[in-house]
């Protein structure tokens, strides 16, 4: 074998390449895992689409808590019976 053919000998090693894989910032959801009590599960188990249920949810939540904010209410959250 020549030098030249040598030195393009490769390892047997795979490696990252150009333009291989999933492209990345396709898709903007994030998986999570998290328990709830029964009662809410029930209420979700109702829910035809869970995740927009919750997902809708908690944008509500937030909008309202940034109005409470802006305005300066003082509001405090009791659990239900």
């Amino acid at each position: 074998m020549d030098q030249q053919s040598e030195s393009k000998k490769k390892d047997g090693r795979g490696g990252a390449r150009p333009g291989a894989g999933r492209p990345r910032g396709r898709n903007n959801y994030r998986s999570i895992a998290l328990r709830i009590p029964e009662d809410v599960a029930e209420i979700l188990d109702r829910q035809e689409h869970r995740s927009a249920y919750i997902i809708e949810a908690i944008r509500a939540y937030d909008r309202e808590q940034r109005k409470r904010t802006i305005l300066g209410f003082e509001i405090s959250y009791t659990k239900e019976a």
